[in-house]
């Protein structure tokens, strides 16, 4: 049996983003080691690795055009912190709309999530606000 695919974003899902930019400015998040040095999410990497057993899974992301380091960085956080599941699992893309799917785990609606054919599970909504939220409706 075939699996069903699932992409998930990491700025705000996997990573935490969002403790990263506070007290930074735009200019600094363009330097040189701030995606890569991004923190995982609590739970954030366990989860994709069970989610990992069940489903087709791969990370969809959204480099800044304005970071010029970001997509580099991405794939050294992704491989760093995920190793094997890591492999040839990156995609970086301003239209997530594009790609064909089951499942979109997202903090956002942005870059072409709202256009996704499959399911978008809005990360941090009321509904999945942790990452077990998101593990007990998928497995």
């Amino acid at each position: 049996m075939k699996k069903k695919i699932l992409y998930v974003d990491l700025d705000g899902v996997l990573a935490d983003y969002e403790s990263a930019k506070q007290g930074t400015t735009e200019e600094e998040r363009k330097q040189k080691g701030f995606f890569e040095n991004l923190l995982p999410l609590e739970g954030a990497i366990d989860a994709f690795k069970k989610l990992s057993e069940k489903y087709e899974t791969y990370f969809l992301s959204t480099a800044p055009w304005t970071n010029i380091h970001a997509p580099s960085e991405k794939r050294i956080w992704v491989e760093k912190h995920l190793g094997e599941y890591a492999f040839k699992k990156l995609i970086l893309t301003h239209n997530k709309g594009l790609l064909k799917g089951d499942f979109l785990i997202d903090d956002r609606t942005l870059n072409g999530v709202k256009e996704f054919e499959g399911e978008h599970i809005h990360f941090g909504s009321e509904k999945f606000k942790t990452w077990n939220d998101v593990l007990e409706y998928l497995l």
